[in-house]
């Protein structure tokens, strides 16, 4: 063994043993993803990135059960209980890679950002490919979180800061902090949905620049960059590209599924005389939703419970569950539905009971 690979072996063992075990607020995920979806991310095997990966993923609870894998599989068709195994997959890779996207999106940080780090700044940072500095940003971005920090379009803060304690939030159908209310949440929600249903129709292609987008969600949250849509969703993963409508599909899935996790969204129970629809279908409507709940105060060990598996079983005694509701939206995809086909069955799934609250951490997840 190298002297370099000694070096990162043995951080990642103190890694483990410290086990700081900041939470992601979001469905877990495997922290490894399927061999197709590794291979189209241009993720390398080796034994060391391997070892990387499982040891941060140690301190990180959200990735460990692949609870959004078993869902996105079983929408796509998979019934028993093979639907959570990686090697025993229905959904297409570039599904399953979008569904991973908003909880590791690629990003780039300058040298000043990644000072005290172990992070390659001259290379795309994910979690797949370089997990320690992930683990080392993911850390530093709780803690100032904590005192108040403010990560968004307009501090400039990379991608995971704004995704899991920022002003992007809302793509795990969650608020960006306590106070905000559940209307304008909502909005954010659905605008993300429309623009994503978008690029699956080839309305907004690769080398849509996204502050061209008129999409005021967009516009807002990405609007100070030159990005395209190639850099939002495929940065550092070329092989990725041609399955970008499919990526876009994943990173639905995972904003519906997580509103459906209780340390994400309070709901109602359902009701049988709602219903939502999609051109001349229609089905049973969830519950409708009481308040987002906003994570950067909230008990991360109560958040993860929310988030496992066993939450998951549960959920799926419901009708209808989400699994029910996305192989609705997996149909509409297939059969090419133009956005103001599906857009009402957003706002039935996001639909806000008639006293909705304000963001708070939610009363069985508050510190």
């Amino acid at each position: 063994m190298g002297r370099n690979a000694r070096a990162r072996a043995s951080a990642l063992v103190f890694l483990v043993v410290a086990a700081a075990s900041p939470t992601v607020g979001a469905h877990k995920l495997s922290p490894t993803g399927t061999s197709e979806e590794r291979r189209l991310s241009g993720v390398q095997g080796s034994w060391i990135s391997s070892l990387e990966r499982s040891a941060a993923s140690f301190g990180l609870k959200a990735f460990g059960e692949p609870v959004h894998e078993e869902i996105t599989n079983r929408i796509y068709g998979c019934d028993g209980n093979i639907c959570d195994g990686l090697d025993s997959t229905r959904a297409p890779a570039g599904v399953l890679a979008g569904v991973r996207w908003n909880d590791d999106p690629p990003f780039r940080i300058s040298s000043g950002e990644g000072k005290g780090t172990n992070c390659k700044v001259t290379q795309t940072i994910r979690f797949q490919t370089q997990p320690y500095c992930w683990y080392q940003l993911f850390d530093d971005a709780n803690d100032r979180a904590a005192t108040g920090a403010v990560f968004d379009a307009q501090s400039r803060s990379a991608m995971l800061y704004r995704t899991h304690f920022g002003d992007l939030q809302f793509l795990h159908a969650m608020a960006a902090a306590d106070g905000v209310s559940a209307a304008q949440t909502r909005g954010l929600m659905i605008d993300w949905a429309e623009f994503n249903w978008r690029v699956m129709r080839g309305e907004y292609r690769l080398e849509t620049r996204l502050k061209d987008v008129p999409n005021e969600t967009i516009r807002s949250r990405f609007g100070r960059t030159d990005w395209y849509v190639q850099d939002l969703y495929t940065l550092g993963s070329p092989g990725l590209r041609q399955h970008v409508r499919d990526m876009a599909f994943g990173s639905i899935l995972h904003t519906l599924q997580d509103s459906f996790a209780e340390g994400h969204v309070d709901r109602a129970s359902a009701v049988p005389s709602r219903a939502c629809s999609i051109g001349g279908a229609q089905m049973d409507a969830p519950g409708l939703i009481v308040e987002f709940h906003a994570y950067n105060r909230q008990d991360h060990d109560l958040h993860a419970q929310a988030d496992s598996r066993g939450a998951l079983e549960a959920h799926l005694q419901d009708d209808p569950d989400v699994v029910d509701l996305g192989r609705q939206l997996l149909k509409a995809y297939k059969q090419e539905r133009a956005w103001e086909e599906v857009k009402p069955f957003f706002e039935c799934v996001y639909a806000l009971n008639e006293a909705p609250r304000d963001a708070t951490s939610g009363d069985r997840f508050a510190k």
